[in-house]
């Protein structure tokens, strides 16, 4: 009975034992899963971003909600450098549909090619590693820093648009920088991160839009909240000198296991 006894205990204290080295070989992360953006003074312009992400956790669809069960939904595959090769993008309830592919050399964007009602075509990117820019037919320009975020956009001969950022965890730091995200969003696939295409190391604190022959300004400035966790919860986006906001992003996260 002793000896019975014995085992048993022993037995439990082995399973337990193994049980908590298997919980001890997870790790959590919080990945954001859904963007609220609110427009204060348009009570029905209204939207959300629902995202999903794939194994290496890099984002894998965006389903943009809109008014009138309009949907835009963006699915996104890589290569094994986790470089985003293809993204497609199908509006509902239209089923229209658009695809972008991007070709690299040694892992830097060189071609992007737009597949869209039947017709292709192909756009040429020029990279200079001195300034870390890319370029597409001139003053298309895009400058990124040592970290691969977004630094500023030249979109044509006299306009200019740059970024500041602060301290603090960014967007989804577990995704790899992706500057054709930021080109794709900025000129070819019209916004469809909603300002998530920066996917940097540090949250925006303002977003800089000038017109170098009217000297013409427009500043976008970031009210970002925290949560605990040091993730970025909530914006508050506020134009010139806007007392109240003109856009809120509230992000909500999702605890995952790998």
């Amino acid at each position: 009975m002793k000896n019975n006894l014995l085992k048993s205990i022993t037995l439990l204290l082995t399973v337990l034992t193994w049980s908590c080295s298997k919980d001890d070989d997870y790790q959590t992360i919080l990945l954001p899963t859904q963007v609220e953006i609110i427009y204060p003074s348009a009570t029905a312009s209204y939207q959300t971003l629902d995202i999903t992400y794939n194994d290496q956790f890099s984002i894998k669809t965006v389903t943009r909600n809109r008014s009138g069960n309009h949907k835009i939904i963006y699915t996104c595959n890589y290569n094994s450098e986790r470089l985003l090769t293809n993204l497609k993008i199908v509006e509902q309830p239209s089923n229209t549909e658009r695809e972008y592919q991007m070709q690299y050399t040694n892992s830097l964007l060189s071609k992007i090619t737009e597949l869209n009602s039947g017709t292709t075509t192909e756009y040429n990117i020029d990279y200079n590693s001195t300034t870390n820019t890319y370029k597409y037919n001139f003053p298309y320009t895009w400058k990124f820093n040592n970290l691969d975020d977004l630094e500023y956009y030249y979109f044509s001969n006299t306009t200019v648009f740059d970024i500041t950022y602060t301290n603090g965890s960014a967007f989804n730091q577990f995704m790899k920088p992706q500057p054709a995200l930021a080109i794709l969003d900025s000129h070819f696939a019209e916004n469809f991160f909603q300002d998530l295409f920066f996917l940097n190391k540090k949250p925006i604190s303002k977003t800089r839009y000038e017109d170098l022959i009217s000297s013409d300004v427009i500043e976008h400035h970031y009210t970002n909240t925290f949560n605990a966790n040091n993730k970025l919860v909530r914006s508050e986006i506020r134009v010139n000198t806007d007392t109240n906001p003109t856009i809120i992003k509230n992000i909500t996260y999702q605890e995952k296991r790998y």
